[in-house]
């Protein structure tokens, strides 16, 4: 005997609540971009910013590279986004960048690049806050990235959130001794708490592993509290002298 057929409303139900879910995705991401259209953009580049001490340095081309996400479906590719995201922040462009990594992440929730380039676009656009909580997920799902600590540490540092910020990132160089931005972003912080002696000794330990490359990094702001220290000046002093010698044998 045959089985009665189902109403052909309770066989289109879920096909009705798939695209009800696009469209009010889609709605969402319009708004905040029509929200975001006239914000002034008063940020340096991206490209200017990546060797600062905040963040760790990001590289567009080592994500565009690698090639270990394979994606099957015809939703916003990957890819495509953060090549699409790293076009609108060579333009300054920040907030278009934001929007459609937002919206990748929709179909991708837990995809580390977007989570990472869309942490430090946050971050430049000063949205210390909403880049904490994204570098926090993205701690959540990668544990053992020790970049991750480094910028979430610079995150909570901007906020003044020091001890928490401190702590973060000392667990990000403790799990990578060897790292120069590590230390450099140590420094910054024990600066900006007022923790100069800390400051000058995490500033050393950077530049034993830097040597004259860090001249141009000790220029940031962050630093102030610790310029007019004579063990920084040393520092700086030593730096200069050895820029000075390799030129000189270069020549």
């Amino acid at each position: 005997m045959l089985k009665p057929q189902e109403p052909l409303t309770k066989q289109l139900a879920p096909l009705i609540v798939f695209l009800a879910v696009i469209i009010l995705c889609t709605l969402v991401i319009s708004s905040r971009h029509t929200a975001k259209k006239n914000m002034p953009e008063t940020l340096h580049s991206l490209e200017d910013r990546q060797l600062r001490m905040e963040l760790s340095p990001f590289e567009y081309s080592d994500m565009l590279m690698e090639h270990d996400y394979r994606e099957k479906s015809p939703f916003p590719r990957v890819d495509a986004t953060l090549q699409q995201a790293t076009g609108f922040c060579d333009n300054g462009e920040y907030a278009k960048a934001e929007d459609v990594l937002r919206t990748a992440l929709v179909f991708h929730h837990t995809n580390l690049k977007l989570l990472s380039m869309l942490g430090s676009v946050l971050y430049l656009q000063e949205k210390y806050k909403d880049a904490e909580m994204v570098f926090r997920q993205q701690a959540f799902l990668r544990p053992d990235d020790t970049s991750v600590y480094n910028n979430l540490g610079a995150a909570l540092a901007k906020q003044r959130k020091f001890r928490e910020a401190i702590s973060t990132a000392e667990k990000g160089l403790r799990m990578e001794p060897a790292s120069s931005i590590a230390a450099l972003n140590l420094s910054g912080i024990h600066s900006m708490a007022g923790n100069t002696d800390k400051a000058i000794e995490y500033f050393k330990k950077a530049y034993d592993m830097l040597g004259e490359r860090i001249l141009p990094l000790s220029n940031d702001p962050n630093f102030d509290n610790i310029r007019d220290r004579a063990d920084f000046r040393k520092i700086i002093d030593q730096a200069r002298s050895k820029s000075q010698q390799e030129t000189q044998d270069g020549q």
